[in-house]
């Protein structure tokens, strides 16, 4: 039986233990989380005995290792702290991303874990998608030719950026981490791994554009439910969470999964209540013109890779749905692929294009069965299985896409200075 201990019950950390509790041989022996609601709605479900509830991460630690995996989803700068504890106490790991904001701090727990011969995979699950395999898949095969540009965009939904990155818990650099490591190390794991290459050299423009005092409407309030727009404004909180029931987009905008950051109840009432009265739930309704936020809104990239291939990359809030759209030249034909359906468009320049249907889970499901992908991948590592397609994200291989958004944040804080890779530290072996 593989045991596993669970830090940090957020929605990532809910996800994973929700998959681990229901794999065959596996066993939830102890859960921590600052508060107690989100236990109770899981340790029943998961068969985790109070005795092995903690509230208090010291008391979790104190009680030494007591599973083969911690699982850690705390938020962005605890994961270090977390991490090392955890790796002292001989744990194996799976780590949810962004491993750190700090570039020293991902290469300590990355030096940590070799010497300690331990194993931490980092959660960039989109490459455990059947989606994004397939991409890699013909990749490889080489029916493409030379790569020799990628262009991908990460949309971001104007409703999920205004949750996550304005009102929420990753809108401030200083308190979680820039947007773009934070939303798009995802993204830029992707492409490592697309090109099989590191990167050369990176240079960033992009900032915070729209989400600021500046464009709030005349006579806004600092909330939502004390706003004269609040019956067409499309940030309105209860337009986002609950739906209208009359006036403009009436009925349309349902942001339920969003509703898990303040609410542990679906109920219309208690999320209202939340937002309205709950000091925590109190964010979700503040004025998204008004709130404290600094991370950008906007960026775009442009990478060169050691192998040649070039990469413009484009990061955005302005946008009906999530989705990433990817274009891919090489010198025998070009690759168009957007998840948010589930076709590749295959553009051989001495064949009819090819469309490949990949059957994929929505992204509301699990990052199109990523999420579960990650939790028999971790499981089956454990268990003794090799790596023999070499497609798990190791923390030696997420090391890359963190010093990418290292570069490109220098890059964008100094004008979009190209920055070349040897200036951001690397794993010494």
């Amino acid at each position: 039986m593989l045991k596993v201990a669970v830090l940090g019950l957020g929605a990532r950390g809910k996800n994973y233990g929700t998959h681990l509790a229901k794999t065959d041989g596996v066993q939830i022996v102890s859960v921590c989380d600052k508060y107690q609601v989100k236990i109770d709605k899981v340790k029943t479900a998961w068969g985790v005995p109070d005795k092995a509830c903690f509230t208090d991460e010291k008391e979790f630690f104190a009680q030494g290792k007591v599973a083969d995996l911690m699982v850690i989803a705390t938020q962005d700068r605890d994961h270090y702290g977390h991490a090392m504890q955890a790796l002292d106490l001989g744990y194996n790991l799976l780590l949810e991303k962004p491993v750190s904001p700090e570039i020293a701090e991902c290469l300590a727990i990355e030096k940590k874990a070799r010497e300690k011969g331990l194993k931490v995979l980092v959660c960039h699950v989109l490459r455990y998608a059947s989606y994004y395999r397939r991409i890699k898949e013909l990749l490889a095969s080489g029916v493409l030719g030379d790569i020799m540009l990628i262009k991908h965009d990460e949309n971001i939904a104007y409703w999920h950026f205004a949750h996550s990155y304005v009102r929420g818990n990753w809108r401030r650099e200083d308190e979680t981490s820039p947007m773009l490591l934070a939303k798009c190390c995802h993204d830029l794991d992707l492409l490592f791994w697309f090109t099989g290459s590191k990167c050369k050299s990176v240079s960033c423009l992009g900032g915070l554009y729209h989400f600021n005092a500046e464009h709030a409407p005349e006579g806004a309030a600092d909330n939502c439910f004390d706003c004269k727009y609040n019956k067409t404004c499309i940030y309105d909180c209860r337009y986002q969470y609950v739906g209208r029931n009359k006036g403009p987009f009436k009925g349309i905008h349902k942001f339920l999964w969003g509703t898990y950051a303040f609410s542990t109840s679906r109920k219309k009432k208690d999320i209202l209540n939340a937002l309205q009265n709950d000091p925590r739930g109190k964010l979700w309704s503040r004025c998204v013109y008004k709130c404290d936020n600094n991370v950008a809104d906007l960026q775009t990239l442009q990478m060169e890779m050691e192998n040649g291939t070039q990469i413009v990359m484009t990061a955005n809030a302005f946008n009906e749905h999530d989705h990433r759209h990817t274009e891919i030249r090489g010198t025998k034909g070009e690759l168009y692929a957007d998840d948010m359906g589930s076709v590749i468009k295959l553009k051989l320049f001495d064949k009819c294009t090819k469309r490949i249907v990949v059957n994929i889970i929505p992204v509301i499901k699990g990052h199109y069965g990523g999420d579960e992908g990650i939790i028999k991948a971790a499981v089956g590592l454990l268990k003794g299985l090799d790596d023999k397609e070499g497609r798990y994200t190791w923390i030696k291989d997420t090391v890359e896409s963190h010093r990418i958004a290292t570069a490109a944040e220098l890059s964008r804080h100094q004008g979009g200075r190209r920055v070349d890779m040897s200036e951001i530290p690397d794993i010494q072996e």
